[in-house]
């Protein structure tokens, strides 16, 4: 398994600071957004992505792992399939493996088995639009359904494509909530019964193509790694034992400022070393 960490860190400021910040503490592998206004730090439409991996590149780091998509609340936004067309086209350009997305909060109006096949509809559209890019796109437990192993598995069903997995976030699953951005708006969704992260993982860990390692203290704050209530070795032992060889990302919501941040990324750093290269 290899070490990165999301630029989501430090959201609040520019991405070139971002990364010589990552790179510095020791991390090889990186992980960005283009969710404005949340972390803009990438703009699919502005940002050309060939620079973009050059830039990269010229920090010394060995790849980028992910990109979360704007408007990735597939259920609840209807902008979501031709941002996830252009998302995976655009990953494919500048050499990202990983798109990551979530369902989204279902409208309340809308029932579940009408936002199941809302979603289904949605993401065969955006499959067939884009046939050659080999990227994967990655369903993170970021909605009504992803939030429990039922809902994730009823997400995996709906494509038959080996392009479809998960961006796997147990902190989610342990506070049962995830924070969504919508246009110039962020704010906090609940899921539905809280359900442990390592039961879930184990449901679903053959799908599993990208992982956010998050740790949460008992008021559901961003801490780093190992010091707070999400089971993180737990789930790491579980990647290791199904023979996961992909990417262990940091990510927290990039509230704390800047010297906070670096604290926390280098505490949880030495926590990867320990528990993932082994």
């Amino acid at each position: 398994m290899e070490i990165g960490c999301s630029t989501v860190l430090f959201r609040q400021y520019e991405l070139e600071r971002a990364l010589e910040a990552i790179r510095k503490i020791g991390y090889e592998y990186i992980e960005t957004q283009g969710v404005g206004p949340w972390c803009q730090h990438v703009d699919i439409e502005k940002t050309d992505p060939i620079q973009f991996a050059d830039l990269v590149k010229s920090y010394r780091f060995k790849g980028v792992t992910a990109l979360w998509m704007p408007n990735g609340n597939i259920i609840s936004n209807p902008q979501s399939v031709d941002s996830a067309i252009r998302s995976l086209e655009w990953a494919a350009a500048a050499g990202i493996p990983v798109v990551n997305t979530g369902d989204g909060h279902k409208p309340d109006n809308v029932s579940s088995d009408e936002a199941m096949r809302m979603l289904g509809e949605r993401l065969n559209i955006i499959l067939d639009a884009t046939p050659a890019c080999g990227v994967k796109l990655a369903f993170e437990p970021h909605g009504t359904f992803s939030l429990t192993l039922e809902g994730l598995r009823q997400i995996m069903a709906l494509a038959g494509s080996d392009r479809i997995g998960i961006n796997y976030d147990g902190a989610n699953i342990h506070r049962a909530g995830y924070v969504e951005s919508s246009q110039n708006t962020s704010g906090w969704k609940e899921g539905g019964k809280k359900e442990d992260e390592v039961v879930v993982l184990k449901g679903i860990v053959e799908r599993v193509v990208h992982f956010h390692a998050k740790d949460l203290d008992k008021n559901n704050i961003p801490v780093a790694l190992g010091t707070g209530e999400v089971k993180l070795a737990a789930c790491i032992d579980i990647l290791k034992e199904s023979g996961y060889k992909g990417v262990i990302s940091l990510e927290t919501e990039g509230d704390t400022d800047f010297d906070e941040t670096v604290a926390l990324a280098e505490k949880s750093y030495s926590f990867l070393k320990t528990h993932c290269l082994i």
